[in-house]
């Protein structure tokens, strides 16, 4: 008899490897069928993003006419405003012709006698830009202005105004900038074509007119506004901390992929629009940043902070310092410089402001004027008879439940439908209804959307409630999640779909709601999908919901709220082209659907938004920032539908409420049938207090006080004040004042069609 050479436990467990191995391969198999199957981006009519398009201009000199004793010639004039510009400096003015005002690049010689800065400070006040570069591979940051003796200066005329080119000869560096009169002021333009880097040295920031409209000390009243939150201000009469050395922020918050080498990305409220401005007695100017946006800080620097100026402007950025592992082994990581430099045109628009005009109202409405000339907004908003109420209804999620995970239902659709019927019962008229947790997998972040959850009513469940809320005549929109992604929860792949952060890493972390990140390394961590890939994917959720007769869609994270880069070198990708592709993607939902909703609203969603759910109606509370006011409202009421937090989520109901009143929201709540307490341990279990039984007659009566409004919903804000401590004015188009006194916790419409 032959003896056994293989024992047979070991041979059952090879047959059982292999058998493993064959369906992992299969499994692998289907995933990448799943993935090539996916619609291309051209089915949805998106091509490639665009690329920098400005022109350097070439030709001969501009020669000055004539110089004036100040030592500026007058480059181009318009019907309201002339271009100035010193050919021994490069500094630039503005008059305007109505009032005679001189907007000038930098202070005067007269306000320079009494600066106490020295050094390099003191010739960045009189240099219209200042330079950050790095030599090689260091990290040191060096800098220079305009009074730097090795720089060589050229000019040519170019339409409506002039080009300034900078040439570093010992640094291999020069770069181009250009001044055009608008009818609105004028813009500054630095192309991408005109950067040369031909040596070791490398740009790191480009600061243009970084003291534009500068205002000495702290005698006179007016402010800096800086796009935080809904909006704030600056005030050139109040003493600000000296540890806080300004305001510095990006527009559109941290790029995740930034934020590898930190362990949480700043709490604060991320800029959502790109706008600064400075007001001071009947002058003012709305500075809004176009091509280069993605990549750029605001700045602001009160007086006393590094000079005797308060000044505020934009800081174009080039590259980033980042901490690169040593090697795979450790995480000890070395600081660089990236290598690559953001490859953008970069524009800011100057809107310049007198009279009534000059303030940060006339700042917003000239952004406003500013969106619909270049059709970011939609068409304004149809009158209505009662103001919309947003009713947002949780369906459930998937928790962990008896060893495993079990979709826990909150509301199932026939729930839902009585739910509205009960509202309609108690008078609540023009609803929309948002349908969140709705997917089969029970996860914001999930690929396995359809079947639609059992839970909740399954797909023909789905069909029947839009249905009936057709015949109602309510919208009805389902809530989906792009960007970030559970491992176990998608199709894609973390090494080859994810996004790489900028030490070639793929980013892994936690998305915030809120709109921050935070990096929390472990293996069930979420990361970013490519948004090329995650969209293709997005083509197949709109037209299944279209075939239930879904209304639209509203995007919860992504596009409205979340911006990266990718460092992928197969697939690079910068902000801005994840911009293009969001926008792309809203585009093409709103044609198919008929609808499109996003959370927080940056202002690159608003072209096809119907609504923003949560627009952004608080500060940072910033030690800088002493007043918070309604900028971005003012800017789009009228034109976009927005919401504040849920109302049975507000920190102070009372407050809150006033709030949302004061800067022209729509009410808002997110229900569910069942008690608040199913949601623990789902992705909606900051959802605290939700249960619509114990919210539905406060919906009405909030219902009940809002339609006071009704009469302004449609209308652009003219005006917005603070006539007394604790009390606000808003004045629509037609003259209807809502005053709010948070004293007396009330609110009152006036005049106009309001009454």
């Amino acid at each position: 008899m032959l003896k056994r050479i293989w024992p047979e436990s070991a041979t059952r467990r090879l047959l059982h490897l292999a058998a493993l191995a064959l369906l992992l391969c299969a499994a692998l198999a289907v995933v990448f069928s799943a993935l090539n199957r996916l619609p291309d981006l051209a089915s949805m009519n998106i091509g490639d993003p665009p690329r920098p398009s400005f022109q350097a201009a070439s030709g001969d000199p501009w020669v000055p006419a004539a110089l004036r004793s100040d030592g500026f010639a007058e480059v181009a004039a318009n019907d309201r405003f002339v271009l100035y510009l010193d050919p021994k400096t490069s500094q630039i003015a503005v008059e305007n012709k109505r009032s005679g005002y001189w907007w000038r690049s930098n202070p005067t010689a007269e306000e320079l006698a009494g600066e106490t800065a020295k050094g390099l400070v003191l010739q960045h006040l009189q240099s219209p830009f200042i330079l950050e570069y790095v030599s090689g591979t260091q990290i040191r940051r060096l800098q220079s202005n305009a009074l730097d003796p090795k720089l060589a200066v050229s000019y040519v005329p170019i339409e409506g105004g002039v080009q300034v080119t900078y040439d570093y000869p010992e640094l291999s560096l020069s770069f181009a900038v250009q001044y055009r009169l608008t009818e609105y002021g004028f813009e500054l333009r630095i192309p991408e074509a005109a950067m040369r880097e031909d040596g070791d040295m490398k740009f790191v920031a480009l600061n243009p007119l970084p003291y534009f409209g500068a205002v000495y000390g702290a005698g006179e009243e007016g402010y800096l506004f800086v796009p935080d939150g809904p909006g704030g201000l600056i005030r050139f009469d109040r003493t600000h901390p000296s540890h806080v050395r300004g305001y510095e922020f990006p527009i559109y918050g941290e790029d995740p992929s930034h934020l590898k080498d930190r362990a949480v990305a700043p709490k604060r409220e991320n800029i959502a629009y790109p706008v600064f401005g400075l007001a001071r007695g009947g002058e003012a100017y709305a500075a809004i940043v176009d091509e280069g946006r993605y990549s750029a800080n605001i700045k602001a620097v009160p007086a006393g902070v590094s000079t005797s100026f308060h000044s505020i402007s934009v800081n174009f950025i080039y590259r980033q310092e980042y901490g690169r592992k040593v090697s795979g082994l450790t995480d000890e990581t070395v600081r660089t410089m990236e290598q690559e430099r953001v490859k953008a045109d970069r524009r800011v628009e100057y809107r310049l402001l007198s009279g009534d005009d000059a303030d940060y109202v006339g700042m917003a409405r000239a952004y406003r004027q500013y969106l619909l000339d270049n059709g970011m907004l939609g068409a304004p908003l149809a009158p209505v008879e009662h103001t919309p109420l947003l009713l947002t209804i949780i369906g459930g999620g998937e928790k962990r439940k008896f060893g495993g995970m079990r979709y826990e239902t909150a509301t199932t659709f026939a729930q839902a439908e009585e739910m509205v019927e009960e509202l309609e019962q108690l008078g609540v008229r023009n609803l929309r209804v948002h349908v969140q947790g709705w997917q089969s997998g029970g996860r914001r972040s999930t690929d396995r959307r359809f079947p639609i959850a059992k839970g909740m009513g399954g797909t023909e469940g789905a069909r029947q409630f839009v249905d009936a809320m057709k015949r109602k005549g309510i919208q009805v929109l389902f809530e989906d999640s792009l960007g970030w992604k559970h491992p176990d929860e998608t199709r894609f792949s973390i090494k080859k779909d994810g996004v790489r952060s900028i030490d070639s890493t793929v980013l892994r972390g936690r998305f915030l709601f809120s709109g921050g990140f935070e990096e929390a390394p472990g293996p069930t961590d979420e990361f970013i999908v490519h948004p090329a890939l995650e969209i293709r994917g997005q083509k197949e959720v709109i037209d299944k919901l279209k075939d239930i007769g879904v209304d639209g869609i509203h995007y919860a994270d992504g596009p409205g709220n979340l911006l990266f880069s990718d460092y992928n070198p197969g697939q690079p990708l910068s902000r801005a082209d994840t911009a293009y592709y969001y926008q792309s993607l809203l585009t093409y939902a709103r044609e198919t659907l008929g609808a499109v909703s996003v959370g927080r609203g940056n202002d690159y969603a608003l072209r096809d938004a119907a609504r923003v759910v949560e627009l952004p109606l608080d500060s940072s509370h910033d030690l800088m920032v002493d007043t918070t006011v309604p900028f971005y409202p003012i800017a789009l009421h009228g034109y976009v539908e927005y919401t504040a937090r849920p109302g049975n989520l507000r920190d102070e109901y009372d407050a809150d409420f006033l709030k949302a009143v004061e800067y022209g929201a729509i009410p808002y709540f997110q229900v569910t049938h069942e008690p608040s307490r199913v949601l623990m341990g789902t992705d909606y279990a900051d959802v605290y207090s939700s249960e619509f039984a114990v919210w539905k007659e406060r919906i009405a009566r909030e219902a009940e006080s809002f339609d006071k409004l009704s009469g302004v919903y449609h209308q652009p804000i003219a005006d917005h004040e603070q006539v007394a401590d604790g009390v606000f004015v808003t004045t629509y188009e037609d003259g209807t004042k809502v005053i709010v006194d948070y004293n007396k916790m009330e609110f009152h419409v006036e005049g106009g069609g309001g009454t």
